[in-house]
């Protein structure tokens, strides 16, 4: 068979007018065709080890501290680097040894997609303060006024947010397939195009999570102002929240099965609702989950079902 590409919506019916009142005569009665992506998952995806000082270590960032002072800035935040063909992304711990609460970090790094991505944290009182973002990797911290009260260290933590991309460079699963694999497949991706109209998201646990609670959120990349990508990757843009538990052997639809908000709702009607006017586009769909739990068991596919640009010109 032959491949076909297209773009914008396939239309079915034969009148596409409104001009009358009689329907199918000079009343449009066309439908779009649904295109529809999915991508599996397993608990080994959104599996870290706790790691206090993985991106900064105490002895490099003693008392005072403004700039810290990084293991490695190029390093993969998370340590997910290959599995599935795809990288990961997840939120960093900063453990301060005294009182730092009155000071924010400035964190600088990339997001899942490798746009730029900052942060501003308030840190803690001889604790863990917890970025809110996941980060793919680590550039730069800086500590406001003075610096650290004592010493500090910054890592990634077991039960904090990890991100995925719906972007798989080759077919790991079910095929098996490697980054040397020749004439790879690539059909464990879900991109979807900008004025697209999402219908329904459904994820599908095959084998349950083994966890108190698997909270999943479906976000993707927006255009900021003047279509910038620094800051574009919204956790939640299309449904789940951080308590969205999504561990247990089902079919999770939204709106109740999986969370959906009427804001969320409608960046599914019209998938560029948040980009900035004039530079809409394409959303990569991302999936942000994180575990009560160290996670042994659990498969799941990500189904999204959508009419292409079906808001655009039709």
């Amino acid at each position: 068979m032959a491949r076909t590409n297209f773009s914008g919506p396939i239309n079915v019916g034969r009148i596409q007018t409104n001009t009358g009142t009689d329907i199918s005569e000079n009343v449009r009665n066309v439908a779009f065709v649904e295109c529809h992506g999915s991508f599996p998952v397993n608990h080994s995806n959104f599996t870290v080890t706790t790691d206090d000082d993985k991106i900064a270590v105490t002895g490099s960032n003693g008392a005072a501290t403004t700039s810290v002072t990084l293991v490695d800035a190029t390093q993969n935040v998370p340590g997910i680097t290959s599995d599935g063909g795809f990288e990961a992304a997840s939120v960093i711990t900063l453990t301060s040894a005294g009182n730092d609460s009155a000071l924010t970090a400035t964190i600088t790094g990339t997001d899942v997609l490798g746009n730029a991505q900052t942060e501003a944290l308030t840190m803690a009182n001889a604790d863990v303060a917890t970025s809110t973002k996941t980060f793919k990797t680590v550039t730069a911290i800086t500590v406001s006024g003075a610096g650290t009260v004592g010493t500090l260290s910054v890592g990634v933590i077991e039960t904090g947010l990890i991100s995925v991309v719906c972007r798989s460079l080759f077919n790991e699963y079910p095929l098996g397939q490697s980054s040397t694999t020749t004439d790879k497949n690539l059909a464990n991706n879900i991109v979807i195009p900008k004025f697209s109209r999402i219908n329904d998201i459904r994820f599908v646990v095959n084998e349950a999570f083994d966890t108190a609670g698997f909270d999943m959120q479906i976000g993707s990349n927006v255009a900021q102002a003047l279509g910038s990508m620094t800051n574009s990757h919204d956790l939640d843009y299309f449904a789940g929240d951080s308590d969205n538990d999504v561990k247990g052997v089902a079919s999770h639809h939204i709106p109740t099965g999986m969370d959906q908000t009427v804001a969320q709702m409608k960046n599914c009607l019209n998938v560029s609702d948040d980009d900035a006017a004039g530079y809409e586009m394409d959303k990569a769909v991302i999936i942000t989950a994180k575990t009560d739990d160290a996670l042994t068991a659990g498969e799941g596919v990500l189904n999204v079902y959508w009419t292409q640009q079906v808001n655009n010109t039709n």
